[in-house]
């Protein structure tokens, strides 16, 4: 639809709401053109919904225009951010100082040297570097004192000028309102300088003694750590020494999600600031969590709180209360390690987590009807082209598009579980074909394979009907061409996972074909889809987990190696799997 319409359709068929800002509010928006999610793929609903969105945006130019004088709320608050930012800078010199032992280690090396000119002005410089340092901000000191004395603002009119860009204030330069600024900006630069100074003497816990120098109302004041002593600091040390045993995939995310915290509290501040009413504040904030923030554009480069102010105009749908209970759970395991180490006192996490109904069932099998219309679209028939997989043609796809669900719906694996399969995870044993799903990695392999635990390793034997629709044609085929990996084309994803682009297309595939149309069927589908199949069998969830890796870990599941009797229990029970209603003749090789 047209511009002038204030709306936007997608090849999706989602709706955005649009509209160009007015020109005297580009530089104070930062944007020419605003965008937000309609919600909706109905025409209709868009046009209401665009109608409230198109009047809260001109309400708000109207409410930009009648506000863009500073408040003696806005400056306190950036006169206070300055001074965090400058003390922050400090703080950062202060970690980049070279410690005895290094500045030694050098002199040691250039004494060693065949080369008479060695560069003692560099280990002196490296030395010298934390002296100099506060010889420098003894200079910065007595010179701000003097400014501050005469009404000076040249050394600090680049500060003012940034933030009137920046906040959009009508301040003119050299009005009584810009060095009153100015003069503001002056007494917070003094106050970190001064800060530092403490520093020099070992008192970290020194607050500005100037009451301009405060939050502003409804802020929390900033703590700040001794060296060593941070949030993110600490995670590091409690990953290093992984009393827990967690993979480096699980640390890594929880990694992020703590640093989400410490973004919310100040990344500056020690741990003791982790009390339950801080956690208790924070898990209220994510209610209002974007799903999957770290992947959208928008937000780049953003920290926790200004994601959330800008999702306002984004519009991205908040995170589930399942996964609530995942980020309280990254700090959980974080907070009991402190305890034991008396960084702090007391579980900050008790009696936070929310309480869930663990028997309602949130994810569903598939239906016949939509196994039929996944495994009757184009992948599976013929497409139009490699490219364009969605339409139908005469093209046969036969790549990891076409196997991976094929596989998912006869093991129950994960989907990140069959994507990064080695040929070498697919042999016989006993006679009988077998998948072994591993965290082992092949000895020239390139990428670390991971499960969910280490009791996921299992065998499952390749059912009849993979072995009909042609899978071992397919695995002569890699084979034959020298490929370590079942299904070569796939790369790693930016966090070394193999399922991330898999992933990303299976949703927006079986979502195009009209399969997927809410979050209660997914790939995780076919898992629970294969339970169902196994329970129809006659068999019961005990004697059927070993399938799906729900047992403990065992050398057993590491090495692939069962006893020929389980195997022929295994493969009983997957011979008994069925899908009455679904036909897949027409896929057989």
């Amino acid at each position: 639809m047209a511009l002038a319409n204030h709306i936007h359709r997608e090849d999706s068929g989602r709706y955005h709401a649009r509209l160009r800002v007015p020109k005297d509010l580009i530089e104070v928006i930062g944007k020419r053109e605003l965008w937000k999610a309609c919600n909706t793929t109905d025409p209709e609903t868009a046009k209401d919904e665009k109608a409230r969105i198109v009047a809260e945006w001109r309400a708000w130019f109207k409410e930009l225009r009648q506000r863009r004088a500073a408040t003696d709320h806005d400056l306190e608050r950036v006169t206070y951010d300055f001074y965090r930012s400058e003390v922050d800078q400090h703080r950062q010199e202060r970690a980049a100082w070279p410690t005895q032992a290094e500045v030694m280690a050098d002199a040691r090396e250039y004494a060693a040297a065949v080369d008479d000119f060695a560069p003692v002005a560099e280990i002196v410089a490296k030395r010298d570097a934390a002296a100099d340092s506060r010889f420098n901000r003894e200079c910065q000191m007595t010179e701000a004192r003097k400014h501050l004395a005469t009404g000076e603002t040249g050394l600090i009119e680049w500060a003012a000028d940034d933030i009137i860009r920046r906040e959009g204030f009508t301040i003119e330069k050299g009005s009584p309102a810009y060095r009153d600024l100015c003069h503001r900006l002056q007494r917070a630069q003094l106050a970190a300088l001064e800060q530092a100074a403490e520093m020099d003497k070992g008192n970290f816990s020194a607050k500005p003694t100037d009451e301009l120098i405060k939050p502003p109302a409804g802020e929390r004041e900033v703590v700040y750590a001794l060296p060593g002593e941070s949030i993110m600091e600490l995670y590091d040390q409690f990953c290093r020494e992984n009393p827990g045993g967690i993979s480096l995939d699980t640390q890594d995310a929880n990694r992020k999600i703590v640093k989400r915290f410490a973004e919310f509290v100040g990344e500056a501040s020690p741990v003791t600031v982790i009390t339950k009413a801080a956690v208790r504040d924070w898990k209220k904030a994510l209610f209002a969590w974007p799903v999957k923030a770290a992947e959208i554009k928008q937000f780049k480069g953003m920290d926790f709180r200004e994601v959330l102010k800008a999702n306002e105009e984004v519009g991205k749908p908040p995170i589930s209360e399942k996964t609530i209970n995942k980020y309280l759970s990254a700090m959980g395991g974080f907070c009991e390690w402190l305890r034991g180490n008396d960084y702090i006192d007391g579980d900050p996490l008790d009696g936070l987590y929310l309480r869930l109904d663990k028997d309602e069932q949130t994810r569903f099998p598939y239906t016949t009807d939509q196994l039929k219309v996944i495994f009757t679209s184009p992948v599976f028939t013929g497409a139009r082209s490699n490219e364009d997989d969605r339409l139908p043609g005469n093209f046969r796809i036969n790549d990891w598009r076409r196997w991976i669900p094929l596989i998912g719906l006869f093991t129950g694996a994960r989907l990140g579980e069959i994507a990064q399969l080695y040929v070498a995870d697919v042999r016989q044993q006993d006679g009988q074909w077998i998948f072994h799903i591993t965290r082992e990695t092949a000895r020239d392999g390139d990428v670390k394979k991971t499960t969910k635990t280490k009791g996921s390793q299992r065998v499952v034997p390749v059912h009849p009907e993979l072995i009909k629709c042609g899978f071992l044609e397919y695995l002569a085929d890699v084979t034959k061409r020298g490929e370590k990996r079942l299904f070569p084309e796939i790369k790693p994803d930016a966090r070394g996972q193999m399922s991330g682009y898999p992933s990303r297309w299976y949703g927006r595939y079986v979502t195009h074909i009209g399969v997927k149309d809410d979050k209660s069927v997914n790939f995780h589908s076919f898992r629970h889809g294969l339970a169902d199949a196994l329970r129809q069998a006659g068999y019961l969830n005990d004697q059927f987990k070993c399938l799906f890796g729900h047992t403990g870990a065992t050398v057993t599941g590491r090495y692939g190696i069962l006893p020929e009797g389980e195997l022929k229990m295994r493969v009983a029970m997957m011979e008994a799997v069925s899908f009455p209603g679904l036909d897949l003749s027409h896929l057989y090789s």
